[in-house]
């Protein structure tokens, strides 16, 4: 669970939070995963989402204020039609796509909608425009929107047509199975200049690379000390029995 400026952003995996370690969070290679989006300040946010250095939303997605959206898959248009599945990134798949340095990594921006101050109240609020169209931005029925592209880019090296030494736990999200998701267009008031962002790195093993993921950690498993044995809750950094690190 990543927290900031009155935002959550989480990864769940079969419909669980997986927990996060240092801005980590391991699951195995091949699941499937969602992005849980919680809007804890009163205002409405309007969040844009990269993977591996690309838009996933197309644009803009709305989480209203005291509520949250989670977003299955890639976001077309105004429909996801594919789940996030989470794959090891090969010599192979380097050869044909390249390596790209923001592979593995989820980027979460928002921007809240501006103060409005007691003393004035604009009655015209600013609505944004999808692709500098007439139409209004996609709202999500259970909260969300997506609208104006924000695309992060992401430029090729030389390097990244040969072969390298690949840290086993490196990965890259692609399109996994069916899921039928359909947002709607929604209006915010005029958002504030300065944006926020959350960043989660996707790993598939545990430590430096040695042991794979067989399953995710969840933040409402326990978790066994290596050096004792002793039971600790997933959040608990530290052994409270002998003190080894845990994490």
């Amino acid at each position: 669970m990543m927290y900031k400026n009155n935002f959550i952003a989480v990864i769940k995996n079969e419909g669980r939070i997986l927990r996060e370690f240092n801005g980590d969070v391991r699951l195995p290679f091949g699941s499937e995963y969602s992005i849980l989006l919680k809007n804890k300040d009163s205002r409405k946010a309007v969040v844009s989402i990269s993977i591996d250095g690309k838009s996933v939303t197309e644009g803009r997605i709305i989480v209203n204020g005291f509520s949250d959206v989670e977003l299955f898959g890639f976001l077309e248009g105004t429909e996801v039609r594919n789940k996030f599945k989470f794959i090891q990134k090969t010599d192979e798949i380097i050869r044909h796509r390249g390596d790209r340095a923001d592979d593995g990594i989820v980027t979460v921006e928002y921007w809240f909608e501006q103060k409005i101050e007691t003393t004035w109240c604009n009655p015209y609020p600013y609505t944004w425009t999808y692709y500098n169209t007439d139409q209004s931005i996609p709202y999500n029925s259970t909260s969300g929107v997506r609208g104006m592209d924000n695309t992060m880019t992401t430029a090729y090296s030389v390097s990244s047509l040969i072969s390298k030494n690949i840290s086993p736990d490196e990965g890259i999200t692609v399109k996994g199975s069916e899921v039928n998701q359909n947002f709607n267009y929604g209006h915010t008031n005029r958002l504030e200049d300065q944006s926020s962002v959350i960043n989660i790195i996707l790993k598939g093993h545990h430590g430096y690379g040695i042991e794979p993921i067989r399953v995710p950690l969840t933040t409402s498993q326990k978790i066994q000390c290596p050096t004792c044995g002793r039971m600790a809750k997933s959040s608990v950094k530290y052994c409270s029995n002998c003190g080894t690190y845990l994490m």
